[in-house]
């Protein structure tokens, strides 16, 4: 890998993660127009995964006020059980493929599933459905402080599309906002659930995947590095963009791009065979 295509994929990765487009359809469909198997190469697994941190980092910088609130000066019982709630149906999938499957399972389901273009394409498709769909005008009366009783589980049905969005193509930013907005919660408090329940679920994949890091030892520090970087500033971007964005009611943007994309890379997919 060069340090330009390291550059590119860190870009990549940056304004993907918090974009609702999806990073991983868009990190699947590139590896395939570049040529790289990520699934097959210890050094692209590893990077991959330091993509990952960089954004990683990028929440705790652009939330560090919501994220000490949690644990400072008094542990912030509520919220954190919320996003216990939130976050525990992508723990048990990822768990569970990752973890429970047997070594052959795990390798199919990543290669057959999550690294398949053909779905990543389908789901920019489904990504584009939800976004549209969310700007639906409702009601939104849920915050942080006020999700007590029945909806304090509203929080559940966010974790189920974060679930979902275990799949290469469905955006995990964007069905997460788009399904709190559906329950009702306030647009500013929809983000920073789906990106506080972010942190969760991409440091746990970071950490389920740390086994993978060793693989940076074959591979060119030059590139890791630019990648890493590249990724933590455009994530720095996206999350500010996402904000403005949802604030703004303009989903249906990047609604009409993920299904202009998702047509793009099936067409080019099926020419390509």
């Amino acid at each position: 890998m060069t340090t330009l295509d390291a550059i590119l994929l860190g870009a990549i990765q940056g304004l993907t993660e918090f974009l609702p487009v999806s990073s991983s359809g868009h990190l699947v469909l590139a590896g395939a127009l570049l040529g790289y198997e990520a699934s097959e190469d210890p050094g692209l697994l590893a990077f991959e995964v330091l993509l990952h941190l960089g954004s990683l980092l990028a929440i705790v910088i652009v939330f560090r006020r919501d994220v000490l609130k949690l644990v400072y000066p008094r542990l912030d019982w509520h919220g954190i059980a919320l996003l216990f709630v939130a976050s525990l149906p992508a723990a048990i999938a990822g768990i569970t493929i990752k973890v429970l499957l047997p070594h052959s399972a795990e390798a199919w389901v990543e290669q057959q599933v999550l690294s398949s273009p053909w779905v990543a394409a389908c789901g920019l498709l489904l990504t584009a459905a939800v976004l549209w769909v969310a700007e639906i005008k409702r009601e939104a009366v849920i915050t942080f402080d006020s999700a007590r009783g029945p909806a304090f589980w509203t929080a559940l049905w966010v974790g189920l599309a974060q679930m979902v969005a275990i799949l290469p193509g469905v955006s995990r930013s964007g069905s997460t906002i788009a399904t709190a907005l559906s329950v009702k919660w306030v647009r500013p408090e929809a983000v920073k659930l789906s990106f506080l329940m972010g942190l969760i679920a991409i440091g746990g994949a970071g950490l389920i995947k740390s086994r993978d890091i060793k693989g940076l030892a074959e591979a060119d520090p030059l590139p890791v590095l630019a990648g890493f970087v590249t990724s933590l500033v455009f994530s720095i971007v996206g999350l500010t963009a996402i904000r403005f964005i949802v604030a703004k009611s303009k989903l249906r943007w990047f609604s009409a791009y993920c299904a202009l994309a998702g047509v793009a890379a099936l067409t080019w997919l099926a020419l390509s065979r």
